[in-house]
């Protein structure tokens, strides 16, 4: 600053200006220049704390922000939760359900199976009487031929 002030000093002189006049010209712009400074440094300070502020304020809002994410997260999670039971109770239960008519159609094709085996050994039994009859007839033939004869 001293240097600015004997250049401000030494350029009035070189003008003109009395000696008086401008050691307070040099005195008045090196003043200025103080202010101007001091206002610089107040400014950074100000700004500063409004940059801590603002920071402070942010950090808290990014803070709810997370709360309230965390909160519609474990929301979604309870639900799939739930989705995922009522997805397993179903499928049980279509699973029992299907369980069931699959054993009804087993006793039915079982039922279907043994009503086709006695028409089966009916028939059998009909083919059977048919040749014990003709077994009978080549026995009891003869001895009523030698009875009559």
């Amino acid at each position: 600053m001293t240097t600015m002030i004997s250049e401000v000093y030494s350029a009035f002189k070189t003008a003109g200006v009395p000696e008086q006049e401008a050691k307070q010209a040099a005195e008045a712009l090196s003043a200025e220049n103080l202010a101007t400074r001091d206002t610089v440094v107040e400014d950074k300070r100000e700004l500063s704390a409004e940059i801590a502020t603002s920071k402070q304020a942010f950090t808290g809002q990014i803070t709810e922000v997370r709360q309230e994410l965390a909160t519609q997260i474990a929301k979604v999670r309870q639900e799939m939760a739930e989705v995922k039971q009522e997805l397993s109770d179903k499928i049980a239960e279509v699973r029992q359900e299907l369980t069931t008519q699959i054993a009804k159609v087993r006793q039915e094709m079982a039922g279907q199976e043994l009503t086709s085996q006695i028409a089966e050994l009916k028939r059998m039994m009909s083919v059977m009487q048919w040749m014990l009859g003709l077994v009978l007839l080549a026995v009891v033939l003869p001895i009523l031929r030698d009875a009559v004869s």
